[in-house]
């Protein structure tokens, strides 16, 4: 099986990620993040070594990089963790929240 987990670069997504990649080794799971402020690359690279895991910088809202995505894996399972979350953030750009969340 094969799952896409969406701002796995994030707080909550990282943390999920840690658990699974870990608990099902035979199963595979793609972490997709536009690593903005919310994201850090950090928080998921000690995972860069395990063979069912991959991570694809990108961001949900490019329709045409999500499509092309879709395309190249055969998702079984998607979770999406992405979202913007800083409430000062909202608050001078709110329409990037609506786009994303």
């Amino acid at each position: 099986m094969k799952t896409l987990i969406t701002g796995g670069a994030g707080f909550i997504g990282s943390n999920y990620l840690h658990f699974v990649v870990n608990k099902y080794p035979n199963e595979e799971f793609v972490c997709l993040d536009a690593l903005t402020y919310a994201g850090n690359y950090n928080n998921i690279k000690s995972l860069e070594n395990n063979s069912n895991f991959k991570f694809v910088k990108g961001d949900i809202t490019d329709r045409e990089f999500v499509d092309k995505l879709f395309s190249e894996e055969s998702f079984d399972i998607v979770i999406n963790f992405a979202a913007e979350s800083h409430v000062d953030n909202s608050i001078k750009n709110p329409g990037v929240f609506l786009t994303t969340n």
